[in-house]
C-alpha cells in the first residue's frame, strides 16, 4: 500500500473505544501481531486490511490514510576530492530510479553545474543558490526536466560565494534542511538526491544535515583511497545534529580494468578496511559516460544497453534494498 498512514491516531481510536488489540484482531479477523505491527509503524498493510479496521473502529480511511503519499528519502553524494564521479553518480542513479517508476527530485549544489548540464538545463533565475540566500521553500524553485519522473532545482555561479554568506546565517549549519522540509511534508518525491561540490565546509554540513542516506564514490586509485577517513569523520560529525541520517556507503566508481595491478590493490585495501560500507555495486569506466555528458544526456539515455548503463540499474536496485 502506498501513501501515509496515521498509525497514532488509529491506535488512540482503538483506546478511546476501550478496546484491546487481541479484541480488535478478533472482530477484524486479522492476526494480532499484524495489528501490533500497524499501530507501531513498523508495517504498512493493504487498503482491505485498513477498510476492516477503520470500520470497526468507526472512522473513515480517509481520516487516517493518505493516499499517494510518497515517504520522501533524500540521498546526498559526497566526496571532497575532485574527480570521484559524484556528479555522474547523482545523476545516473537518479535516472535508474526514475525508470523503476520512483519519483525524483535531482538538486546540483555545485556551483560548476555539471549536474545541471548533463540533464540539458541552463542558467535560471530559480536556482538553489538564490533559494538559500532567502530563505525560501525549494518549491519555489523546482523546474520540470523532459525526463519522465525526474524534477530539478539547478545550480548558479552564486553557489561560489555561498560558503561565505552561510556563515552570517542563524542556524547557519540547517538552512538547506529548513527550506526542503516543505517538499518533503508533502511526499511528492520518492527520493531527493544531492550532488554536492568537492569540500567539506558549511555547505556539504548543510546537505547531510538534510540527508538520510549517504554515497560516497571512491575511485580505486592512491589519491582516491587515502581521503576516505576524512571524508567519513566529517559524515560522522554531522550525524551528531542530525539523527535521521541512517546509512552512509562506499561505491566503488570509475573502476578501471585497464590498470589492474593498481585498481585491485586499491580495491583490496578498500575491502579489507571498509567492507561494512561498501556497496557491493561497481560502476566501471565506461566511455559512454563521457560521450553522454558530451551530449548533455544521462547515460541511460545516450547508450540504455551500454554496460555502464546496467551497473547504475544495478545500484538503483541495491540502494532500494538499503534505504526502503
Amino acid at each position: 500500500m502506498t501513501g501515509k498512514l496515521d498509525y497514532e491516531k488509529l491506535k488512540d481510536r482503538r483506546e478511546e473505544l476501550d478496546i484491546t488489540q487481541k479484541n480488535l484482531s478478533e472482530r477484524t479477523n486479522i492476526n494480532l501481531s499484524t495489528i501490533k505491527a500497524i499501530e507501531t509503524g513498523r508495517s504498512s498493510c493493504d487498503i482491505e486490511t485498513l477498510k476492516k479496521i477503520a470500520y470497526e473502529l468507526g472512522i473513515n480511511v480517509v481520516d487516517v490514510y493518505e493516499e499517494n503519499f510518497h515517504e520522501t528519502k533524500v540521498i546526498s553524494v559526497v566526496n571532497n576530492k575532485g574527480g570521484s564521479g559524484k556528479t555522474s553518480v547523482t545523476g545516473s542513479l537518479g535516472y535508474a530510479l526514475s525508470e523503476m517508476g520512483y519519483r525524483l527530485l535531482l538538486i546540483d549544489a555545485d556551483m560548476q553545474m555539471s549536474l545541471s548540464h548533463s540533464f540539458n538545463l541552463d542558467k535560471n533565475e530559480k536556482n538553489l543558490s538564490v533559494a538559500i540566500l532567502s530563505e525560501n521553500s525549494l518549491e519555489n524553485y523546482i523546474i520540470k526536466t523532459e525526463y519522465k519522473n525526474i524534477d530539478f532545482i539547478v545550480s548558479d555561479l552564486g553557489m561560489a560565494t555561498i560558503e561565505m554568506t552561510l556563515f552570517t546565517k542563524i542556524q547557519r549549519e540547517s538552512i538547506l534542511k529548513h527550506i526542503l522540509k516543505p517538499i518533503i511534508d508533502k511526499g511528492v518525491y520518492d527520493f531527493v538526491i544531492i550532488d554536492t561540490n568537492p569540500t567539506l565546509a558549511i555547505l556539504n554540513f548543510n546537505v547531510l544535515n538534510a540527508s538520510n542516506f549517504c554515497i560516497v564514490p571512491v575511485n580505486p586509485d592512491s589519491f582516491g583511497v587515502e581521503n576516505i577517513d576524512i571524508v567519513l569523520d566529517f559524515i560522522e560529525s554531522v550525524k551528531k545534529f542530525n539523527l535521521e541520517l541512517k546509512e552512509v556507503k562506499i561505491l566503488l566508481n570509475k573502476y578501471d580494468i585497464r590498470t589492474k595491478k593498481i585498481t585491485k590493490k586499491c580495491e583490496y585495501y578498500v575491502r579489507e578496511n571498509y567492507s561494512d560500507i561498501l556497496l557491493d555495486t561497481i560502476i566501471k569506466i565506461d566511455t559512454s559516460l563521457q560521450n553522454a555528458q558530451f551530449d548533455n544526456k544521462p547515460v541511460l539515455v545516450f547508450d540504455t544497453s551500454s554496460r555502464i548503463s546496467k551497473e547504475y540499474r544495478e545500484l538503483a536496485k541495491e540502494i532500494i534494498k538499503i534505504v526502503r
